[in-house]
């Protein structure tokens, strides 16, 4: 699979008031074309920087970033030409209606007002446009916002999506239909580029990950890869055939690092060996019985949080 992004030694220093504030330290990576990648980290970790010299916005301080075959830096417009981003600053057109901007939009790619309409009426259904079109952009939520540019942003045919924390300010209801509509131009052939710092979002629709802190890479791969970073932590999952306190207590007592029960449904973050634990659950199955019991590797709200907790604690040694 060819590589569609690649970043080479990115470094951005932002300067103000006579001081200079490093937002990109070395950063380095590649995009295969075709798979959804994710950018995550807190803020400040540097992610939209990045994303504004891969679209063209800033320049990088140093560094190389190739869109498609193109330098950010050196061949901007070319590398525009490939690309579609939703940002964090909403990029619509206010004093407009919402169908007028989409329209815009589409005649700007080329496409006659009839196309933009045929490429408009899905994405306007999906993301519940509707009452909508007829309203001046200025006037709308910061939710309704951000659907009328993903909405712009899913209507264009382009090699690579940027989304930047697309998602923010949307309802749960259309939330979802957002992420399957980022798989669904993933499976057809569509880059995706993605930043966010929900973790359950990228855990979802990631292929492979970054995670950043400081504008450096942490650690980076498939989710399966990252697991294999944690410190031997899991997630357990059991429910007992009758419930029985003392049942709980005696998971208690084998120190979790968290438990959460309800109607004898348990779930709980451990540290240690798999078999460690496999035998602890076996014993206190013998005197209550179980109905299931599944061990999973953590997920990555935890190792996000293990390695950043880890970065924090070396910076304040340091």
């Amino acid at each position: 699979m060819s590589q569609i992004i690649e970043v080479s030694d990115l470094r951005y220093t932002y300067h103000k008031g006579g001081s200079s504030t490093p937002a990109l330290d070395g950063l380095s990576f590649t995009v295969a074309r075709g798979e959804v990648f994710g950018l995550l980290g807190p803020n400040g970790a540097g992610k939209t920087t990045a994303v504004k010299i891969l679209t063209t916005i800033l320049r990088p301080t140093s560094g190389r970033a190739v869109v498609n075959g193109f330098d950010a830096a050196r061949q901007p417009l070319e590398a525009r030409r490939q690309l579609a981003a939703v940002l964090q600053e909403n990029a619509v057109e206010t004093m407009l209606q919402v169908w007028d901007n989409l329209l815009l939009y589409g005649r700007l790619h080329g496409y006659s007002t009839a196309e933009t309409k045929r490429r408009a009426e899905p994405v306007i259904e999906l993301l519940e446009l509707g009452p909508q079109l007829n309203q001046r952009a200025h006037a709308l939520s910061g939710g309704y916002k951000r659907r009328l540019q993903l909405a712009k942003a899913l209507m264009v045919e382009t090699p690579i999506l940027f989304l930047d924390e697309a998602t923010t300010g949307m309802d749960p209801l259309i939330k979802r239909k957002a992420m399957e509509a980022i798989r669904r131009q993933s499976r057809a052939g569509r880059t995706v580029f993605l930043t966010t710092q929900l973790l359950d979002e990228a855990e979802s629709l990631c292929d492979h990950m970054i995670l950043m802190n400081r504008g450096r890479e942490m650690a980076g791969g498939k989710l399966s890869e990252l697991r294999l970073l944690s410190r031997k932590m899991f997630t357990i999952q059991l429910g007992f055939a009758a419930g029985d306190g003392a049942a709980i207590e005696a998971l208690r007592a084998l120190r979790p690092r968290s438990l959460q029960e309800r109607d004898g449904e348990v779930l709980m973050d451990v540290e240690g060996s798999e078999n460690h634990w496999i035998q602890a659950i076996a014993r206190i199955s013998e005197r209550w019985p179980l109905e299931h019991f599944e061990i999973r590797g953590a997920n990555l709200e935890r190792i996000f949080f293990e390695l950043y907790g880890e970065k924090v604690e070396e910076e304040t040694r340091a």
